[in-house]
């Protein structure tokens, strides 16, 4: 089945990877790229009534800046309007979060960038709603269920092993790049049937896509470059099953039927693109987060080598106080949320941040509590978008956590380095640490 929406070109210039514009409709936003968050936020006035600020979501910060200016701006606002480009509405009520994220029919995927509420591409499941939203859902499903996790268990297992085998000899290193996203790399490869002698081409691609600065890539040719061959690789990758179906999870996709009718090429790409980004960013963000935080709390790593018992709640707990994710969605109609008056067509912030950590919702919210019970965190969303990848992203996260401190147990920041984390999605750049 052919989907009412295009998919190309796939012109990404930030790292939410929002296309510009051909024809001039959006200001080149690129540089931006590289740019450091302020530390202070004064605002502009007010737009209908709302306190208006010049918020740019998509700027560095140092390490845990843009979590705690969501604390911040929670305290003082229900939401406000950013400036930045045509504008876009941000929600900082905790509840109104999760209630936007669960109304599918106000608050539409058909956009998930709030620079660019007309995209001109298709990340296929996400920015689809239903019926056709919950088609793909139930036909993904099966292949990321618990069951089917657990299945594949002893491979991931076996993967992060090896490759903090491989470094842990060298006393130190950037984990982010030596294992963080290495290791969930290499499963997506595994899953989507892809030869495992691409991985050093695909970290290549990632780190030109998400990992550039503007001093780097000042003209964003680099970005573009990589983008368009993992659009080109994925192409020929489709044709390849095309000719020759593989015991992997695209030539099984390719199998399906939607309506009576076979899932296009077109279609193909679309997913394949969406899960390239998927597997690597929200994994390699997380592992990152939760060696930075055992790195910075020697006692709290000496609890989970002394009980490992206590690495599954941990995960949640690194999830919920490092939120990286800031959804956004289009509103379909004229509605009030957070006291913005949101029009029809209108795109709205929905930072998951301020949720999970809200001291209404959780006692010392951000702390992360290795003894915590209450597991209602929407670090993976909520509603009829929440994460399908959610089951193996919290084996993928465990794994990685279990055989890090089963082979490195004691370790520590290195000394002298700045760091920072980006915008959009709240990674850390780098990080070196020593053992």
């Amino acid at each position: 089945m052919t989907t009412p929406y295009v998919t190309t070109p796939y012109e990404m210039t930030s790292y939410d990877m929002t296309p510009v514009r051909r024809d001039g409709g959006r200001r080149d936003e690129r540089t931006t790229r590289g740019a450091v968050m302020s530390t202070t936020l004064e605002p502009e006035g007010t737009h209908e009534g709302v306190p208006a600020y010049h918020f740019d979501n998509r700027l560095s910060g140092p390490v845990l800046s843009h979590q705690q200016r969501w604390d911040e701006l929670a305290v003082t606002h229900t939401g406000f309007r950013s400036t930045i480009a045509q504008g876009y509405w941000v929600v900082t009520e905790s509840e109104a979060i999760q209630r936007a994220l669960q109304d599918w029919r106000t608050f539409s995927s058909e956009s998930v960038t709030v620079l660019n509420p007309n995209p001109r591409f298709l990340w296929i499941p996400e920015m689809l709603d239903p019926p056709q939203h919950t088609e793909w859902r139930r036909l993904l499903g099966k292949h990321f269920s618990p069951k089917a996790a657990a299945a594949d268990e002893p491979k991931i297992r076996k993967i992060a092993g090896d490759l903090i085998d491989g470094l842990k000899d060298a006393r130190s290193a950037d984990v982010l790049d030596a294992f963080a996203r290495r290791f969930p790399t290499r499963i997506f490869m595994d899953l989507m049937g892809l030869p495992e002698e691409d991985l050093g081409q695909f970290l290549h691609w990632t780190h030109d896509l998400l990992h550039l600065t503007y001093g780097e890539d000042p003209d964003g040719q680099r970005q573009l470059t990589a983008m368009n061959a993992v659009s080109d690789y994925f192409d020929e990758q489709i044709a390849l099953r095309r000719e020759a179906p593989r015991d992997d999870l695209l030539s099984r996709a390719m199998t399906w039927t939607i309506d009576g009718e076979k899932i296009s090429d077109r279609d193909m790409h679309a997913f394949c693109v969406l899960f390239f980004q998927a597997g690597f960013d929200t994994v390699p963000i997380s592992v990152g987060w939760a060696l930075y935080h055992f790195a910075t709390h020697p006692e709290q790593r000496a609890a989970i080598v002394a009980d490992p018992s206590l690495i599954s709640t941990a995960v949640e707990e690194i999830l919920r106080v490092y939120s990286p994710v800031v959804p956004a969605r289009k509103a379909t109609r004229d509605v009030e949320i957070g006291g913005c008056p949101v029009r029809a067509g209108d795109m709205v912030m929905l930072p998951v941040a301020v949720t999970n950590r809200d001291p209404g919702r959780y006692d010392n919210p951000l702390e992360v509590d290795l003894h915590r019970e209450t597991t209602n965190h929407i670090a993976f969303g909520s509603g009829p978008h929440r994460c399908l990848g959610s089951h193996l992203a919290r084996l993928e996260l465990n794994v990685a956590i279990e055989e890090w401190h089963r082979r490195i147990p004691d370790y520590e920041v290195e000394p002298g380095q700045d760091i920072e984390a980006h915008g959009n999605m709240y990674g850390i750049k780098q990080l070196r640490l020593a053992w």
